[in-house]
């Protein structure tokens, strides 16, 4: 069984109440670039079923787009669909009909389930009979909202009922329509709304039907100030200084509570456990390593709270029109907003919903420039060296530090967009005018936004807890080998291997006013970015053992506030984080990222720019930012 229907018609959230799942559901058209393939009871047995791209018609028009044509029509692994479900929004009934109207005709089995009728009824005071549509079209129609679970399990029994047809031809894909063809079967589909829609509210009966496709209300109002050209910039500015600065504010007490929580776990298995050298790699190494990691998850939560919010609200798309404009002087649109706003989360899944840009010049400078996004590997970095300047008594600073650290980010990826772009042989199209269905406004469902962060939260800490650990105890061991009995910590780390190695890279290192610890954890970030937290701790000799002072410090702070250099100098100072900073602003880091990359453009000439040239620009400039700090005089 497949979900299939127009951008935005809710078809995400329908998928994720059929299995149970809780797949990632955007307000945007485009957000679903690969399908999703889950299992749920219909008709008294478990199918599978598989939530596809949007589509406006059987053409594909972008590569997302064909993902669900060759579904639908037996050219995947999968072959034909037995049953496909269209999703249709009622206040856009007549454009979101057009793709079901399409696959009665190819041959395949129809269920159409209608969306957003809790809109059409509650803000515009009308009401769609169901009955009509199911007998104009021929096939089952349902009333659900996903959201709610509203209608769910009457659309099981529908597909259920469905799936006993006798089907015998397999469904073919229709000769492209001409014009008038079209044309005839959207008046159809006209009369079909016109005779479905009830009016249930006061007022004249021709006007509330012309307003079906009309904003509501509440939405014309709040896009007043939403899209407005002075307005608008200066309500999403502040929508995201306040989600990028809770990130670091907010979640201080939470991360100083897992921090706490961390030391008394290894205090405790150390206790337990004899003191020998696999004590310390468990204690140490695995958890305190870990650890280190852990301590910033909260910020990551909020992060992913905050854009839940965005999403299931509807301001995304505004958020789109918004920032179309300043897009477009270097050669993007609004259409590479949320791939860009998803690089804040992970970079990966931005490159693959890029395949919604139906220009290929565009998708690729997107893709280009979505690894300088602050991605959620990235919040552990910022958190940690950000926390090391800010004031204790002060924490706005580092808000207001991470938030601009945000802001630079997209404005160095509109600089690399617009100098990348210059090389780009590709021949440059007429920009079409950026066209999006605003969704309705909307309440966001906290359990919806809940959900998702929860899931979006355990797939980071599943993508990066094997790597942490992996790295964690390989640095462990390249730390503490070979072993020097009666030597204290310093002394072994000094004549470790892993010092040996870190020997090679301490040239490079010198210009940062920084050492091969520090390298050795640069290079540990190559692999997953929120890795250079746990190696920091590792070639620090972050230990479990308790730790004070006057004011409760994490032992990593304390650890970095107390390393000096071979000439008693601090190891880490104001230049020096900052040129850490900016380090990782550039540095494209994720591995995975580059395979991708790769993946996405078709060839390793891209990532291959992005590797070289981002790692080049982000070494030098680190190097400019630490020479300047101190020729100023800073420390």
């Amino acid at each position: 069984m497949v979900l299939v229907g127009q951008p935005n018609s809710g078809k995400t959230t329908l998928y994720n109440a059929l299995t149970g799942s809780h797949y990632r559901t955007v307000n945007y058209p485009g957000s679903t670039v690969e399908y999703a393939v889950g299992r749920g009871p219909v008709g008294g047995r478990a199918a599978r079923v598989m939530d596809t791209p949007g589509i406006s018609s059987l053409t594909s028009q972008s590569p997302d787009e064909e993902v669900t044509a060759r579904l639908l029509f037996g050219e995947s692994r999968h072959g034909p669909p037995d049953a496909v479900v269209v999703v249709a929004d009622v206040t856009q009934l007549c454009r979101h009909l057009y793709p079901a109207k399409q696959l009665i005709q190819s041959g395949h089995r129809v269920v159409v389930a209608l969306t957003m009728a809790d809109i059409l009824e509650r803000r515009k005071k009308m009401s769609l009979d169901t009955a009509v549509v199911a007998a104009q079209l021929g096939c089952p129609v349902v009333r659900v909202d996903g959201r709610t679970g509203a209608g769910v399990e009457e659309l099981r029994r529908k597909i259920g009922e469905r799936l006993q047809e006798f089907h015998l031809k397999p469904p073919t894909l229709p000769a492209p329509a001409q014009e008038a063809d079209i044309s005839s079967v959207y008046r159809d589909l006209e009369r079909i709304q016109t005779e479905a829609i009830r009016v249930t509210g006061a007022g004249s009966d021709l006007q509330k039907r012309l307003s079906v496709c009309m904003p509501d209300a509440l939405t014309d109002r709040l896009d007043r100030i939403f899209l407005h050209p002075v307005l608008g910039v200066i309500f999403f500015g502040a929508i995201m200084t306040v989600i990028f600065t809770s990130i670091f504010w907010l979640a201080q007490p939470m991360m100083d509570a897992i921090d706490r929580s961390v030391s008394i776990l290894a205090g405790a298995v150390g206790a337990i456990l004899p003191d020998i050298w696999l004590t310390q790699l468990i204690t140490d190494g695995v958890i305190m390593g870990a650890g280190a990691v852990a301590v910033f998850i909260p910020q990551i939560v909020i992060l992913f709270l905050g854009l839940g919010m965005l999403e299931d609200s509807g301001y995304l798309s505004r958020g789109a029109m918004i920032v179309d404009r300043p897009l477009a002087a270097v050669g993007l649109s609004g259409r590479g907003f949320v791939p860009i706003l998803s690089g804040f989360a992970c970079a990966i899944p931005a490159m693959m919903s890029t395949r919604a840009i139906p220009n290929a010049r565009e998708r690729l400078l997107t893709i280009f420039i979505l690894p300088l996004m602050v991605c959620s590997a990235r919040l552990p970095v910022y958190g940690l060296l950000l926390s090391f300047l800010t004031p204790p008594d002060r924490p706005w600073i580092g808000g207001l530090g991470l938030t601009g650290l945000y802001l630079f980010s997209v404005a160095s990826g509109l600089i690399g967009a617009a100098l990348f772009g210059r090389f780009l042989k590709l021949e440059k199209s007429n920009r079409p005018a950026l066209l999006l269905e605003l969704p309705a406004i909307r309440r966001p469902k906290l359990r919806v936004v809940v959900a998702t962060t929860y899931q979006r939260t355990k797939s980071f800490i599943q993508k990066a807890g094997g790597t942490i650990l992996a790295i964690a105890v390989i640095l462990w061991v390249l730390t503490h080998f070979p072993p020097r009995p009666g030597m204290t910590e310093g002394e072994v780390l000094a004549g470790s291997v892993g010092a040996s190695i870190g020997q090679w890279i301490e040239p490079v290192m010198r210009p940062l006013g920084l050492d091969w610890r520090v390298g050795v954890a640069m290079i540990c970030a190559f692999a997953a970015r929120e890795v250079f937290v746990g190696a920091l701790a590792l070639v620090l000799l972050v230990s479990s053992a308790p730790y004070g002072g006057g004011a409760l410090e994490a032992p990593l702070l304390l650890a970095m506030r107390n390393a000096v250099l071979p000439d008693g100098s601090p190891l880490f100072t104001l230049s020096s984080c900052i040129g850490l900073i900016v380090f990782f602003v550039f540095a494209l880091q994720c591995m995975s990222t580059v395979v991708v990359s790769r993946k996405e453009t078709g060839g390793w000439r891209i990532p291959g720019i992005q590797l070289g040239a981002f790692t080049l620009v982000a070494y030098v400039a680190a190097v400019f930012s630490v020479q300047i700090l101190r020729w100023l005089g800073l420390p």
